[in-house]
């Protein structure tokens, strides 16, 4: 089975990349994984050098393979090279998936979802439009920098981890963006003996 996708977010989880994007036929999110237990899509499957964010792209899947909380999950057919057909706009693409109409990321406006929230949701991706978009760095204590981004949706403000590559540099503490388009994601396990799913911010879209 054949899907034309367009890639809205391509982070690195691991040596690998974290990929999703909108079904250009149904506006449907699929997140593109490698396994039926969602490991990340190989790294040379979606090489930089011939896929980027908002290239609409034509892949091959064996399955919809949901997992946990990520019900978006479509199994990759490695035997398939995927086919670049395009590339959109952000505006494009907004006109295909709406961003989220709940007055709320993920159902509530805390940083992090409990077991029994996400027992009720059937998603694992938003698009949302938010405003007072700001940065900020620390070092973990074996040496790397964690990256976190702040922002206001309808009222309420966040405090996500940023997985997006472009925004993970540099001098990025002083960036400080009046509104931009982003696509929030939740993993498919809590976090350590917290057993809370931290949102995060997978792509930043700037307005």
């Amino acid at each position: 089975m054949k899907k034309k996708i367009c890639i809205m977010t391509k982070s690195l989880k691991d040596k690998d990349y974290c990929v999703a994007g909108i079904d250009m036929e149904t506006g449907e999110w699929v997140r593109l994984v490698s396994s039926k237990d969602g490991d990340s899509c190989p790294k040379e499957f979606l090489d930089d050098s011939k896929v980027n964010v908002l290239d609409v792209i034509e892949v091959g899947f064996k399955y919809h393979a949901p997992y946990k909380t990520q019900k978006e999950n479509w199994l990759i057919d490695e035997s398939i090279l995927p086919k670049k057909l395009g590339t959109k706009t952000i505006e494009q693409v907004m006109k295909i998936r709406l961003s989220s109409a709940s007055p709320y990321v993920f159902g509530n406006d805390k940083n992090a979802l409990s077991t029994d929230d996400v027992k009720n949701l059937n998603h694992s991706l938003e698009i949302i439009e938010a405003t007072k978009l700001s940065f900020d760095t620390s070092l973990k204590g074996d040496g790397r920098h964690h990256y976190k981004i702040h922002f206001t949706y309808k009222g309420n403000q966040y405090h996500l981890s940023l997985t997006d590559p472009k925004f993970r540099v540099e001098g990025i503490d002083s960036w400080i963006i009046p509104k931009a388009i982003i696509v929030v994601s939740i993993p498919s396990e809590p976090y350590g003996e917290s057993e809370l799913f931290y949102k995060f911010a997978a792509k930043v879209f700037v307005r």
